[in-house]
């Protein structure tokens, strides 16, 4: 491709002007038609390109109310730094036991560090209070209630309809109530579902987003910094930042694993959308980090990518002022955006050329008429054992997953 100078030659054009060249031309399509959905899948060559923060146009009501709907969220961690409930918190935690635990452990990755000739073990003191208290609040605090038992006989029950919260449930933060009748003595069971961290502390059952919730809020009650991590596709989870590793550290209480980021598509078969990390210094978009093969991205037609970035942008300004007034504090932020917005890039990178080889893999061994090899790579993509075991295993046969020609791109 060539292209004409004012004195009429031509001047060849680098592989990075035609990729953005053919990437306006693509937005200038979609600009053309109002109508059609955002297209994530543009061009691979594009995907180290950062992304130009916009707001949402006056007539994308969906990107709007997906902005709304965001800031609402963002507002949520902000609920973990009361004073008093961090009190009660603490109160609950069996901090002698969990500490001496942490102490344990940390001598093993000590012991486990120096064999292998390294001078840093895997995970410092700090980490390993985490994990301990994972552990506890998994195993001995916390209970996951599907079909909450009859307060009667303790039988079993069926649920049969959501109803409104009493004034007392509204009060406690209920929105609705989990009506469930006993099979064997017929009583009802209500369910209320709770938002507040505070009433989960003290009811100490639920689902996946309120083990979320409630063990978000118990890591800022030991200092630890935390986000509060949700994805679109109906299931929430924990991140804490590592000061040993100086990254964030994927955390399941649920599920009780352990910087295992693509337990989800992997182990679950589990695509998603959007995942948002949201802390009381603003939010980040981190679903590179657990959307592990391209195939497992699910499209993003909420808003398109400028405005997401835009949104995270807008959120971050919004809370972050608070929680960090002096300067040397968002300067020290500033930077750890920056190092995760890189890391971020990079394991997109890496995803984009593991799926690349995956796939030439298989066409050379359909070729020669043998199956192809299995991934023994990706078998530690995941980072370090679960305290706990995984359910929903993946089976050994697995089949590779088939790669798309054309990969989407986003900002950070």
């Amino acid at each position: 491709m060539a292209g004409n100078n004012s004195g009429g030659g031509s001047y060849p054009l680098d592989d990075h002007v035609k990729s953005v060249a053919r990437d306006l031309q693509h937005r200038f399509a979609q600009m053309s038609n109002r109508d059609q959905k955002f297209d994530l899948h543009v061009i691979p060559d594009l995907l180290s390109q950062p992304v130009v923060p916009e707001p949402p146009a006056q007539d994308n009501k969906e990107a709007q109310n997906f902005e709304k709907y965001l800031i609402a969220m963002s507002h949520i961690p902000l609920n973990y730094e009361n004073p008093g409930l961090l009190d009660e918190a603490l109160q609950q935690i069996p901090l002698d036991r969990l500490s001496q635990e942490a102490e344990e452990e940390v001598e093993l990755f000590q012991a486990k560090a120096a064999s292998l000739g390294r001078s840093k073990p895997e995970w410092s003191h700090q980490e390993c209070m985490v994990r301990a208290l994972l552990r506890w609040f998994r195993r001995s605090f916390f209970t996951f209630v599907n079909n909450p038992p009859c307060s009667e006989c303790l039988s079993p029950t069926n649920k049969v309809r959501n109803v409104a919260p009493t004034p007392e449930e509204r009060a406690h933060s209920a929105t609705w109530v989990e009506l469930y009748a006993c099979v064997t003595c017929g009583a009802y069971e209500r369910f209320p579902r709770y938002t507040e961290a505070w009433q989960l502390l003290r009811v100490k059952r639920g689902r996946a987003g309120d083990f979320a919730n409630v063990f978000t809020m118990l890591c800022r009650a030991l200092d630890i910094r935390a986000r509060w991590v949700w994805c679109q596709e109906d299931y929430l989870w924990t991140e804490i930042y590592s000061e040993h590793q100086q990254r964030w550290v994927h955390v399941d209480s649920c599920e009780e694993a352990w910087d295992m980021p693509h337990m989800y598509y992997k182990n679950w078969g589990k695509k998603m959308s959007y995942v948002i990390a949201f802390l009381r210094e603003g939010a980040v978009d981190v679903t590179r980090r657990y959307v592990g093969s391209p195939d497992a991205l699910l499209p993003r037609t909420r808003c398109p990518e400028g405005v997401l970035k835009f949104i995270m942008k807008e959120i971050t300004n919004l809370h972050r002022p608070k929680y960090a007034p002096d300067g040397e504090t968002r300067l020290r932020l500033y930077r750890e955006d920056v190092a995760e917005d890189v890391q971020l890039r990079s394991l997109w990178s890496a995803t984009l050329e593991q799926s690349r080889r995956l796939k030439a893999a298989a066409a050379a061994a359909a070729r020669g008429g043998r199956s192809s090899p299995d991934n023994k790579s990706g078998a530690n993509m995941m980072g370090s054992p679960a305290t706990g075991d995984i359910k929903r295993p993946i089976p050994e046969d697995a089949p590779v997953p088939d790669v798309p020609s054309l990969w989407p791109t986003y900002g950070p």
